[in-house]
Parts: structure tokens; sequence; C-alpha cells
């Protein structure tokens, strides 16, 4: 705000160090580092007030919102396994009333200072003339919206808990998107910003869900407990998703930079991280679009550079199929519980959510008719309802035939904008949008909280973003292109 009211004050040493360092690899890699000490070694609430410093400096001292992006992305994931609230009610620290006083008190602070910044964005920011018009996805998210808050219309179970649920889920997909939409420069941030904080994210969870493997009961002797690979923000599934969403991150940067074959071997690396998560759904979408991915690259580089690519992955498929082979009791073993031919569980909540969608085909049952498994120890009348494992009986069940034609019209919408901003950077990130919306067939990910929270955020970047200047690859890479760049 303070740089906004007064340019001239970009000249002081110390903002324009701070603002420097916040548009660095290094801010990100901080703010994904902080995420894994959170998460690992249960340090939440520490955690938590030094993002509420950092975003306190960046709101204050700052060009733009941009230093936000990566708190509000990785700050779901910070939740260790020790402090979950799901699965140890009563004895996760977010149950200590001291605790609890102090994290109210952080969340009421981070409110009024985003309020507070995005109020003087809109009355006095110099770009606040480029931001006037309608965000191209607004009649999308309003008629999702309307249908999520009347999902469950003229039933007996409609009610203002599943009016309010409704509302919060519209919420977590699209406020982000309208508030950096109307509070960052774009034209001042590079291209692959949010592509940057993915692959750095891709490997932040990777080292989480190593750590997992450590906890009491996960490993047996019969082999691994997929069912205990359960960290403090969510169960295996959820955490083979964010990590297979990250998975195009890789790839972006081995189409874009010389020497692009060490990103193709991240790339492999990342898809690694997804399998050690044993998400059945989340290997198997990943994978395809990991191959997706992997083809693109292939098909627009030349010569050395995709001799390399091919050469970087044929060795690493001959590795694994090597160490596969000699280890095969051990990958047995590790990979035991997750290796059967069933949808645990699922054929009968896609049937009860067919049945309920005949009986109300207008506007469904609402969100809390779902006859599913609650995960964890959470009490029936929780906010967080069952769901049906799949986003379009999802839809169909909780909002009838009203939330499934404006779910195809918000995804005609986002679809049109691809298609008019076809960049390299929008490809990739529509790539991680894909993951999440193909593993949200077999899961409930869209209808997840986080996985919204960074769904709105790629939208916002895919729309504005490439507005901004060529990146110049700062700590990723050497900043040049490859042959054959997208």
């Amino acid at each position: 705000m303070i740089y906004e009211s007064c340019p001239a004050s970009g000249d002081n040493k110390f903002i324009c160090a701070l603002q420097g360092f916040f548009r660095s690899v290094w801010y990100q890699a901080l703010i994904v580092f902080l995420m894994v000490c959170a998460n690992v070694f249960a340090l939440e609430l520490p955690v938590f007030y030094l993002y509420l410093l950092l975003g306190l400096l960046a709101v204050l001292f700052a060009e733009d919102t941009l230093p936000l992006v990566p708190i509000f992305c990785c700050a779901y994931m910070t939740i260790s396994p020790e402090n979950n609230p799901a699965t140890k009610v009563g004895e996760s620290a977010f149950y200590d009333p001291a605790f609890q006083a102090q994290f109210i008190a952080i969340l009421a602070i981070a409110a009024l200072a985003v309020a507070a910044r995005l109020v003087h964005s809109l009355a006095f920011s110099p770009t606040r003339e480029e931001r006037r018009g309608t965000p191209a996805l607004s009649f999308g998210f309003l008629a999702l919206g309307l249908s999520y808050v009347l999902g469950g219309l003229f039933s007996a179970s409609y009610s203002g808990r599943t009016a309010l649920f409704g509302l919060v889920e519209i919420a977590s997909l699209c406020a982000l998107y309208y508030f950096f939409y109307y509070t960052v420069n774009f034209r001042h941030a590079e291209k692959d910003y949010l592509l940057r904080l993915f692959l750095l994210l891709g490997f932040g969870i990777m080292l989480e869900t190593v750590r997992l493997y450590f906890l009491p009961g996960v490993v047996t002797e019969t082999g691994v407990d997929r069912g205990q690979l359960t960290t403090g923000w969510g169960m295996y599934n959820n955490i083979g998703c964010i990590e297979a969403m990250c998975i195009p991150a890789s790839f972006y940067y081995a189409a874009t930079r010389k020497n692009g074959w060490r990103f193709t071997l991240l790339g492999c690396l990342t898809l690694a991280g997804v399998m050690l998560t044993q998400s059945r759904g989340s290997i198997l979408f990943g994978g395809l679009v990991f191959l997706a991915c992997f083809v693109l690259v292939i098909l627009k580089s030349r010569g050395k550079e995709r001799l390399f690519h091919l050469l970087v992955a044929g060795a690493l498929i001959l590795l694994a199929m090597v160490a596969f082979a000699v280890f095969f009791e051990e990958a047995m073993k590790l990979f035991s519980s997750m290796i059967r031919f069933d949808a645990n569980g699922r054929e009968e909540i896609w049937r009860s959510g067919l049945k309920q969608f005949a009986e109300h085909p207008l506007f469904g049952v609402g969100f809390y008719e779902c006859e599913a498994f609650r995960w964890g120890e959470l009490p029936s009348d929780a906010f967080l309802p069952p769901r049906y494992h799949n986003t379009l009986l999802q839809l169909m069940a909780s909002g009838g035939l009203a939330a499934l034609a404006a779910y195809i019209f918000h995804r005609f919408e986002t679809v049109r904008l691809l298609l008019r901003r076809r960049t390299r950077e929008n490809i990739f990130l529509a790539y991680i949008v894909l993951v999440l919306l193909l593993t949200s067939l077999l899961d409930c990910h869209f209808f997840n909280f986080g996985p919204g929270l960074l769904y709105s955020v790629i939208l916002v970047f895919i729309e504005r973003g490439a507005d901004g200047k060529q990146a110049d690859g700062s700590g990723i890479g050497e900043g040049k292109t490859a042959e054959g760049e997208l």
C-alpha cells in the first residue's frame, strides 16, 4: 500500500531490496520450505506467524499482492499428522484453547490486511484502469455459485447449512481469482512465476510424503499400509492429487530451457513422488498427463535437446525396470495395499448418487445427503460432508441438472479462455488443471478447499499472466530457451 500511495518510495533501498526478494525464486523456496517444516516438525503456529509477518510486509511494501500467491498456495499443506484435526479429535493442537486463540487472531489480522490491500488497490492503484472490465470467467462462476447455494432446493434436505456449504465451496474456487485479478500487476510478473512455484511445491510435497513412511503403523511386517499415509491436511489420495498437479511444471522448463533434459529428470522424480503416495487415481491420471507433457516436449524440441530428453527418460525407465526385477519382493510389499482391482467402495456411493439424482433431478438433494464413508473421526454433523468421489455425480446428486449445466458452462468459459490465450505458459497451466479434473473423476478433489484455492489461482494466471514480461529464469536454468521453443 505504501508503494501504491507513494511510488517514489520504490527508490528506498530497503523497499527496493524487499521487492526484489519477494519476486525471486528464493522467496518462493522459503515459503515452500516453511510449509515442509510446519508439516514435518509440527511447527504450524511458528510458521503461521512467519507467514503473517511476510504477508504484512508484502501488503505494506510490495508493488502488488503477488508475494501472497505462494502463501495462499502453501498454507493449506502445512498441517502435520501430529496435529491432524480430523484423526486426532481432542488431541490435536487445533483443539487447544491457547492455540485456537492465536490461530483465530492470525486469521483475523490476515483477513483485515488482505481486505485493506484490496480496497486500497481498487481505489489507488496506478494500474486500476486496466482491470475495470469484468473478468472473463465471471458468468460461469456466478452460475456455478447459484447452483451450489440452491442445491437441494425443493427437497426435504434443503437448509441454510447446505446453502452455506455451497457458498464456501464456490468461494474456494473463485475468491483468489478475483482478489489477484484486481491486486496483481501482471505486466511486472514473470510469465513462469506460478509454474516455478509448482515446481518447488512438488518437491516440498514429496518430502512430506517420504516423511510419512517413518510414522508408526505405516510400514508393517506384511508391507506398507497406505491407509496410514495420512498427513494433517489429507490422506494419500489428497497428497497424490497435489503432487500429480506439479508434474507439468517440470516439463514447462524442459521445453523452454537449454539443457532442458535436467527438468525432464525432475519431472520423472515428481512422478516417482506420485507413486510414493500410492494413490491409484493420481498415478493413473498423473501418468497420462506425464506422457502428454513428455510427448509435447519431444515434438517441440530439436537435435541434441530431443536426443537428451529421450536418453534421460529411457535410462530412467530401464533403471526402474531393473530395480523392480531385482527388488521384486520388496516392491510388492511396498505397494501391497495398493495392488487390488476394486473401486474401494465407490460403486455403492455412485449408485446412491444416481438414485438421489433420479429422485430430485432439477436441484438435487444438497451436500449433506451423501451416504459415503466419512474419512477420519469427524462427527456426523461436521461442516465438511462426505462426498461422491466423482465431480459429475457430485454435481448431479447435490445440485441436479442446474448444477451440471452451470458446471458445463463454466468449463466452456475456461476452455474458451485458454484458446484465446494459448501461450506456452498457459498450456502447461492447463495441464495442471487437467490433472485436477481427471483425478476428481475418481475422488472429490474439486470439492476440497485446498485444490479449489490452487484452481482459483491457476485460472487468474491463465487469464492475466500472459500480459507479463518474459521470465528471466532467475534461479531456474539459464534463462535461455531451447531449440524448437513452444
